[in-house]
């Protein structure tokens, strides 16, 4: 029973925040399924980046301690979440073969590219490395000094694989005048800055992926006084390495969704972009994982 009130609550919750959502004549999200997701693991939680498969049946999600989580999904007739059960864990090392641990472990976003290497990008030591499970070993992606100035709290958050194959890093605080989040695009090890994305609404960036459409989808946060965040999704026309204006999907009301920190579109067996999203608990206790599903509706 505790269990039936816990997915009528959250589903209540889902469609509150659906409401407070702000489509766009060409575009809305709709409600699809939002599910708790609680496993008695050893280091689970603190989830900050996803991949789902593209049939939505599998996923990856890496925590902010260091660790990789794979997982199976079931879903119901509807695609939404049944069950989510973890099949694989493992530990990132550092250059050195060393179990990842404080300064280097704080994985923050992750994308996959089409040879199944998982690239990770990490904050307080500022990188961006390559993996490929169960291997955990790094392929670093840059110098290790590249990224020196950003080392700290609040340097990459998101990462993506643009269409032709190049990563697209996000970092997580706008700056300048008027607000923009500075991007860096890298291929082969070699790095140089790109498009500033506009910002602005006192969010900051924390997820990004690329859609089936070619589009670029930013996932922002926003905390208040109170603590009760907010969650807004917008996108990008996205053509060669030059981004166009933002279009703001939807915008949800204070409190209304948890930490959300990571994004994933893909495209169910019927042909719909399902955006999914994935909440972190910053490890405690008054937090939850929650895994938050929308349909995206053209």
């Amino acid at each position: 029973m505790r269990r039936v009130a816990a997915a009528a609550l959250a589903a209540a919750t889902l469609v509150g925040v659906v409401a407070f959502a702000q489509p766009l004549a060409a575009a809305e999200l709709v409600a699809r399924g939002v599910y708790r997701w609680d496993e008695p693991l050893p280091g689970f939680g603190g989830f900050s980046g996803l991949v789902m498969a593209g049939d939505g049946l599998s996923l990856i999600a890496a925590s902010d301690a260091g660790d990789l989580f794979r997982a199976r999904l079931s879903r119901d007739a509807e695609g939404r979440i049944r069950r989510i059960e973890t099949t694989w864990t493992g530990r990132f090392l550092d250059n050195f073969g060393k179990p990842v641990e404080g300064f280097t472990a704080d994985a923050e976003a992750l994308a996959a590219g089409a040879d199944g290497t998982v690239f990770v990008a990490f904050e307080s030591y500022a990188r961006i490395a390559g993996f490929r499970p169960p291997d955990m070993m790094p392929e670093p992606q840059n110098r290790w000094d590249r990224f020196k100035r950003f080392w700290g709290n609040e340097g990459f958050e998101a990462l993506a694989i643009t269409p032709e194959g190049q990563l697209v890093a996000v970092l997580e605080r706008a700056t300048g005048k008027p607000p923009g989040y500075q991007t860096f695009l890298g291929r082969d090890g070699r790095w140089q800055a790109g498009p500033v994305l506009p910002a602005g609404g006192g969010f900051a960036a924390v997820g990004a992926d690329f859609g089936p459409d070619g589009r670029f989808y930013l996932l922002e946060r926003r905390v208040n006084l109170l603590a009760r965040f907010s969650t807004r999704i917008r996108r990008f026309d996205y053509a060669q390495g030059a981004f166009g204006a933002a279009q703001t999907l939807m915008t949800s009301a204070p409190g209304a969704l948890g930490n959300m920190e990571a994004i994933s579109l893909w495209t169910d067996a019927a042909g719909q972009v399902v955006v999914s999203l994935v909440s972190d608990d910053n490890f405690l206790p008054l937090q939850e994982t929650t895994v938050v599903e929308f349909a995206l509706k053209e």
